[in-house]
């Protein structure tokens, strides 16, 4: 800041419409000797802190019952997939795996081979060349 300038303070008017708050702010700053324009900005400072901390509060409870409700939830969740994965343990299995003989492989092969029908698109091909 240069020499000579002076820091500019912004005003904020201040209406009271009770004459009788008016009154009691005059009294209370006459008795703790500050002005009265003081007095108004202790008391809107403490009224801050106190709506701020009470907002901070109610942010932290809502917070905690948000975490609980989540973790509720997901417990359920995984109660239910754990439900739900038990009960298709328990069903058969819808294509049943069984070996197959080599030899029977090797005579359906040579069936087919015989009664093959033309194969345009050359599908039996890519499956023979597969296996």
């Amino acid at each position: 800041m240069m020499v000579g300038m002076t820091k500019k303070v912004s005003a904020f008017p201040l209406r009271l419409r009770s004459s009788e708050l008016r009154e009691l702010a005059r009294l209370v700053a006459e008795h703790d000797h500050i002005s009265q324009n003081e007095l108004i900005e202790q008391a809107l400072a403490n009224e801050v802190l106190v709506r701020g901390a009470t907002i901070v509060a109610d942010l932290e409870l809502a917070a905690q019952y948000l975490v609980e409700l989540t973790d509720a939830q997901y417990q359920q969740i995984v109660a239910k997939s754990l439900q739900e994965f038990a009960e298709g343990e328990a069903l058969p299995e819808p294509l049943q795996a069984y070996a197959l003989d080599p030899e029977d492989v090797r005579s359906y092969r040579k069936r087919t081979a015989r009664t093959q029908t033309a194969d345009s698109l050359g599908v039996m091909a890519a499956f023979n060349a597969a296996s």
